[in-house]
């Protein structure tokens, strides 16, 4: 048998694998009773590792455990079977076998460690979908795990990169709720994004609140200051908005956009607020640095301030911009008609007010409110010119 032992091993040195197998075999079958045969066992097992051939190893280790338990043998059959578990992501089918064995003891953090590694390196080995399996395998088994924070990170970045965001959102919160760790800012944003993007700032706020209070990277508290003036806009919690965008203006080096959002979100305040003052204020710093909608808007009330100031020509001007500038945005631009009749009606012009309030009644259809506005006006024209008609009655009748 130590012959037969010592040609098997020589064989699988010269890589003639299956000389030296079947070498080991004849030492299983002809001495059975062999100290070498748990040896000639393992040996086999390794090979067959060693060659990727996972299921024929596991075989050979289990039955080296088998049948020569509480031997050296046994104990190393263990060990590398628990390599090709945890390769394989299979931990928990380990963690089962081993629970049935009496002479071999592995601890939970030892379960913990195996479990996370297999996860790790079907990620590193770029298999995505088995390392999605292993972490939820792995936040199952040991939710408050040794490395629970990573696992739950590194899960949803997984679901976060292939678009599973509702999957990637509660992860992403354990995460964020779990304290400081090199992952919180990055948790807490993507949080936030998730929220944002599903228009529920209510959700949103109170990781908005902890992201700017924990935020290292500048533009990180920018988005988190920016979100939370939008949130409370929504929320009509007007001076939490203006608070926050004067906090976004305050910051250097942002852009026109941000900057603009930051002002028609004061803008939108002052007049919800009735504080018209500021709102022309903020309309103009639009004005001067928005594009598209917003721009629009902003000409609108332009517009809107020009005529409450009585400059009736200079606010006509303006919604001439927005008709020719910014026709793509229609709204506005009835909005703005509106008050271009009611210019013309103050500059004497009682037969072009009517023939603009007429046209946005005959075109604006799809807007029930221009409409409805469109003909609240005219109808004021009309009962004044049928005054102003009445007054003036010739003599004689």
């Amino acid at each position: 048998d130590d012959a037969l032992f010592e040609l098997g091993n020589s064989y699988i040195k010269e890589n003639q694998e299956a000389i030296g197998l079947e070498t080991y075999n004849r030492l299983i079958k002809d001495y059975p009773g062999s100290t070498l045969v748990p040896r000639a066992l393992l040996r086999q097992g390794l090979v067959f590792y060693n060659s990727n051939k996972n299921e024929l190893a596991l075989s050979k280790f289990k039955t080296v455990v088998r049948d020569y338990p509480n031997s050296q043998e046994a104990i190393q059959a263990v060990a590398t079977a628990k390599l090709i578990y945890v390769d394989t992501g299979q931990v928990s089918e380990f963690a089962r076998w081993v629970e049935g064995l009496d002479f071999v003891e592995v601890s939970d953090t030892e379960l913990d460690n195996a479990s996370y590694e297999s996860a790790e390196k079907q990620n590193l080995q770029g298999k995505k979908e088995a390392a999605i399996k292993g972490y939820e395998n792995y936040i199952r088994d040991f939710p408050n795990g040794l490395h629970a924070i990573n696992a739950n990170f590194k899960l949803a970045q997984l679901y976060f990169a292939k678009g599973d965001k509702d999957k990637a959102l509660p992860a992403y919160t354990f995460v964020a709720d779990s304290g400081a760790s090199e992952y919180s800012e990055q948790a807490l944003t993507r949080v936030c994004e998730i929220y944002i993007g599903n228009k529920n700032y209510t959700s949103a706020l109170p990781f908005l609140q902890r992201l700017e209070s924990i935020a290292d990277i500048p533009q990180n508290r920018t988005f988190a200051q920016s979100n939370l003036m939008k949130g409370y806009y929504e929320q009509k919690n007007y001076d939490q908005t203006i608070a926050y965008a004067e906090k976004v203006l305050e910051t250097e080096n942002i852009d026109d956009r941000i900057k603009s959002d930051a002002q028609i979100m004061i803008a939108r305040s002052a007049i919800a607020t009735g504080n018209e003052e500021r709102a022309e204020m903020a309309y103009a710093e639009v004005l001067k640095i928005a594009s598209g909608g917003l721009a629009a808007e902003a000409l609108y009330y332009d517009a809107y301030f020009k005529q409450e100031a009585g400059s009736f020509e200079q606010s006509n001007n303006s919604v001439q911009k927005l008709a020719r500038d910014y026709a793509a945005y229609k709204e506005w631009g009835g909005k703005g008609l509106i008050i271009m009749a009611k210019n013309y009606y103050a500059l004497d012009d009682a037969y072009q007010a009517t023939y603009i309030l007429e046209s946005v009644i005959a075109n604006f259809g799809d807007y029930d409110q221009i409409v409805a506005d469109a003909k609240g006006e005219l109808a004021i024209i009309k009962s004044k010119e049928a005054q102003r008609n009445s007054s003036i009655v010739p003599e004689g009748n």
